[in-house]
C-alpha cells in the first residue's frame, strides 16, 4: 500500500540519517585520538609496532563471524533451534582462532616481528572475538528490524567508550596496549547495550541441517568483507618487514590522515546509496542517473579533501602531527678526543600523505560501485573486484618496495597504491558500466566535468600555497583550504549547475511511489564501508 510504502521510507532515511550521524563521530572520535596519543604518548616507532598487531584485527572480526549475522539479517524462515545453531557455530569459529591465535601469535611475534607484546596483544584480542558472540544476534535482529536508532546510540555510546579507554591507558602508560585496551572497552559497552535493548540468550540446541542455508549464505557474503581487508591492510606488514617499525609508523600516520577520512566521507553517501539503488534496480534509466549523481557528490567532497592534503600536506603534518614532518636531528660524538657534530635529515609522511592523496580520488569511486552491484542483485561482482585488488595489491606492494624501497624508502609502498589500484579499480568501473548496459567513455564523459573543476580548484590552490611560503603553517593551511572551496564552488556552480542545494537534494530524493516495485529482495547489505 502507499501509506505503507511511505511509512517504510521515512523509518528507513531517519534511520539512515542516525547512521550518518553516528558514522561520522565515530570517525572523528578515531581520527582525535590518534592525534592526541601519537603527539603526546607514542613515538613513530611504538606506533609502528602496534601497526604490526592491529592491522590483522578487522580480518580475523570478518573471519569469526563469517557472514553469519547478515544471514540472520537477511532470511525470514526464523526459528529457535536456527538462530541456536548459528550461535553456537560462531562461537566455536571464535574459540578456534583464539586457539589459533595462542599457539602461534607468540611465535610469530617473536620469530617474525621481534616484538614479544605483539603475541600478547594479539591474544588478549582474541578475547574479544569469544565475547562478542554475546551480541552479534541481538544486532543482528535489531537490524532487521530496522532499529537503527537504537543502534546508532549504542554505537555511539560504545565509541565514546573505546576514545576514552585509549586515551586513558595511553595517558596511564600502557603504550601501546591503548589500541587493544580500548576496542576492547567498545565491545563490553555494546555488548551490555544490546542485550538490554534485545534481549536474547541460547538454547541448547544445535540443528547443523536446519542452519545449512545459513551457513552458504554467510560465506558468499562473507569473502568480499575478508577479502577488502585484507588487501588495504597487508601493506602495513610489507613496509614493517621491509622498512622498519618507525617508517611503518610514518606510513600508518599518513593512511590514518589520507584514506581513513575518505572512508568516513564516502560512507554518508555509501550509506544511503545501497537501498537507493535497491529501490530503483529495475528502473534502469534512474538507476543510471543516481549512481552518476552519487559519484559526483562523491567526487566533490573527496577531492576537496584530497586537494587540501596533496597541496599543503606539509602544513598538514606541522600543524596536526608535527613529530611526524621531516626534520634535522643532530648527533654528536667523540672520536679521540675530538667532538664532532652531525645533522641528519629525518624522512617525515609529508610524500606518503601526498601519493595517498591521488589514490583517494579513486577510492572516492571505487566506494559507490559495490552498493550498487550488491543492489541490484550482484554481489558476486563485488567479490570479482575484491578478489582482483587482493591479488594485484599486494603484488604492487611487494614490487614497489623491492623495486623503489632503495631510493624512495616506504613511500615506496604509497606509489605502490597509485600503480596497483588502477588495476582493480579499471574492473570495478567495468562491472558497474556493464551491469547498467552502459559504457565506460559515457560514464567518465558524466563525472569528467566535476573531476576537472576540482582539478582546476587543486591547481589554484597551489598556486596560492606557493604565494605565501613564508607565511606561518596553520595560517597556510588555513588559507588553501578556504581556496580550495571558494573555487571549487565557483567552477561547480557556473560549469556544472551544482550548489549545496542540488547536493541536498540529490542525496535526499528518495523513490516516489510510481518507482517500479523490488519484485524479489536484493542482496542484504554487507559493510559498505569496507566494499
Amino acid at each position: 500500500m502507499p501509506s505503507e510504502s511511505k511509512r517504510m521510507d521515512t523509518h528507513v532515511n531517519r534511520g539512515l540519517a542516525w547512521i550518518g550521524v553516528a558514522s561520522s563521530l565515530v570517525g572523528v572520535l578515531d581520527l582525535l585520538a590518534i592525534l592526541i596519543i601519537l603527539n603526546t604518548w607514542i613515538s613513530a616507532e611504538e606506533y609502528g609496532i602496534a601497526t604490526k598487531c592491529v592491522w590483522i584485527f578487522p580480518i580475523l572480526d570478518q573471519a569469526t563471524d563469517l557472514g553469519l549475522s547478515a544471514a540472520v539479517i537477511q532470511r525470514d524462515d526464523h526459528s529457535e533451534s536456527k538462530i541456536s545453531t548459528v550461535f553456537w557455530i560462531n562461537t566455536g569459529i571464535a574459540l578456534f582462532l583464539f586457539a589459533v591465535i595462542a599457539v602461534f601469535a607468540p611465535i610469530l611475534a617473536v620469530g617474525f616481528y621481534g616484538h614479544a607484546v605483539i603475541g600478547s596483544m594479539l591474544l588478549v584480542y582474541g578475547t574479544k572475538l569469544i565475547f562478542q558472540n554475546f551480541y552479534f544476534i541481538p544486532v543482528a535482529m535489531m537490524k532487521r528490524e530496522l532499529r537503527f536508532k537504537e543502534l546508532s546510540i549504542i554505537r555511539i555510546i560504545a565509541n565514546l567508550a573505546e576514545f576514552a579507554g585509549k586515551i586513558g591507558f595511553a595517558w596511564a602508560g600502557f603504550g601501546v596496549w591503548c589500541f587493544v585496551l580500548g576496542p576492547l572497552a567498545r565491545v563490553l559497552v555494546t555488548g551490555i547495550g544490546a542485550q538490554i535493548r534485545h534481549p536474547w540468550r541460547p538454547k541448547l540446541m544445535f540443528h547443523f541441517k536446519e542452519a545449512k542455508e545459513y551457513v552458504t549464505f554467510g560465506l558468499k557474503t562473507s569473502g568480499s568483507q575478508i577479502l577488502y581487508y585484507f588487501y588495504t591492510n597487508v601493506d602495513y606488514p610489507i613496509v614493517g618487514f621491509f622498512f622498519g617499525d618507525t617508517a611503518l609508523g610514518l606510513y600508518r600516520m599518513a593512511y590514518d590522515l589520507v584514506l581513513d577520512p575518505v572512508r568516513i566521507i564516502s560512507n554518508v553517501i555509501v550509506d544511503i546509496a545501497f537501498p537507493a539503488f535497491a529501490r530503483l534496480r529495475h528502473a534502469t534509466d534512474r538507476l543510471i542517473a543516481q549512481f552518476v549523481s552519487f559519484t559526483r557528490l562523491n567526487l566533490i567532497t573527496v577531492m576537496s579533501f584530497s586537494a587540501i592534503v596533496v597541496v599543503a600536506a606539509d602544513d598538514v603534518i606541522n600543524v596536526l602531527f608535527p613529530k611526524f614532518r621531516t626534520h634535522w636531528e643532530h648527533f654528536a660524538f667523540e672520536v679521540g678526543g675530538r667532538t664532532f657534530e652531525v645533522y641528519e635529515e629525518v624522512t617525515g609522511a609529508e610524500w606518503a600523505v601526498r601519493i595517498l592523496g591521488i589514490v583517494a580520488v579513486l577510492r572516492a569511486v571505487g566506494y559507490v560501485v559495490p552498493p550498487l552491484l550488491d543492489g541490484v542483485g550482484k554481489p558476486e561482482r563485488t567479490f570479482t573486484y575484491t578478489l582482483t585488488a587482493a591479488i594485484a595489491m599486494p603484488l604492487a606492494y611487494v614490487s614497489g618496495a623491492v623495486l623503489l624501497g632503495p631510493t624512495m624508502n616506504f613511500e615506496s609502498v604509497a606509489v605502490s597504491w597509485v600503480i596497483g589500484y588502477p588495476i582493480a579499480f579499471a574492473v570495478l568501473v567495468w562491472m558497474a558500466t556493464y551491469t547498467l548496459g552502459w559504457s565506460v567513455a559515457q560514464y567518465l564523459r558524466q563525472i569528467g566535468g566535476v573531476a576537472s573543476c576540482m582539478l582546476g580548484a587543486a591547481a589554484v590552490a597551489a598556486l596560492v600555497h606557493l604565494v605565501l611560503g613564508d607565511f606561518p603553517a596553520w595560517l597556510r593551511l588555513a588559507i588553501t583550504a578556504g581556496t580550495v572551496v571558494l573555487t571549487s564552488g565557483l567552477l561547480l556552480a557556473y560549469t556544472q549547475g551544482i550548489s549545496l542545494r542540488s547536493a541536498k537534494r540529490a542525496l535526499s530524493a528518495p523513490p516516489d511511489e510510481k518507482d517500479p516495485p523490488v519484485v524479489d529482495d536484493p542482496a542484504p547489505p554487507t559493510d559498505q564501508a569496507a566494499t
